[in-house]
């Protein structure tokens, strides 16, 4: 008789709390608690800037990228140098055979690596040039745009960047003016 008992009790148990369990739900006891929603501030004005177009327009930009460009063409004739070189040393090969030809080969190879270690070296000083040049440019840009967007009572200015804005009103973009107070004040 006791083993009777206990299956049905268990089966009322259970019975109990999923009745229960429905009860609590359909009240609502059982849903998640409210949650507090976050305040999100409302942006009112948001303009852009063309970077690109202050590295090209400021008179510091102008100077820096002048300055670049002497200094790419100098790498760049420094290595255009060597690869004719290159392919004098490689026409040259077509006369040797043996361990001569083996020999003319492997130094050629050889300043083949080192053009191309020179390359990249180029490359790198380049890039790093580049780099600080678009560092200070921004920095000082920084600056100058904090102010505009505090006179016109901006909420977030953006670069503006192809790759990121797909659409912009027209009158939102501040380049002209950051480029022209830029030039006013680093001439």
């Amino acid at each position: 008789m006791h083993r009777l008992r206990s299956p049905r009790r268990r089966s009322v148990r259970l019975l109990a709390a999923v009745l229960l369990g429905a009860c609590i739900g359909a009240t609502g006891l059982l849903s998640a608690p409210p949650t507090a929603e976050a305040a999100v501030p409302k942006l009112r004005k948001v303009a852009t800037v063309d970077m690109q177009k202050v590295l090209n327009e400021t008179q510091l930009g102008k100077k820096a990228r002048k300055k670049l460009e002497t200094s790419s063409k100098a790498k760049q004739q420094k290595l255009d140098k060597k690869r004719a070189q290159l392919e004098k040393d490689q026409a040259k090969l077509q006369t040797l055979k043996g361990a001569a030809l083996a020999k003319a080969q492997e130094d050629l190879q050889k300043q083949l690596i080192e053009l191309q270690q020179v390359y990249m070296t180029m490359q790198q000083e380049l890039a790093a040039d580049e780099g600080r040049l678009l560092e200070e440019i921004y920095g000082k840009s920084k600056g100058i745009v904090d102010k505009i967007a505090d006179e016109l009572g901006l909420d977030l200015v953006l670069i503006n960047d192809v790759n990121n804005i797909i659409y912009q009103k027209s009158g939102l973009d501040i380049t002209d003016e950051l480029v022209k107070r830029f030039n006013k004040q680093y001439q």
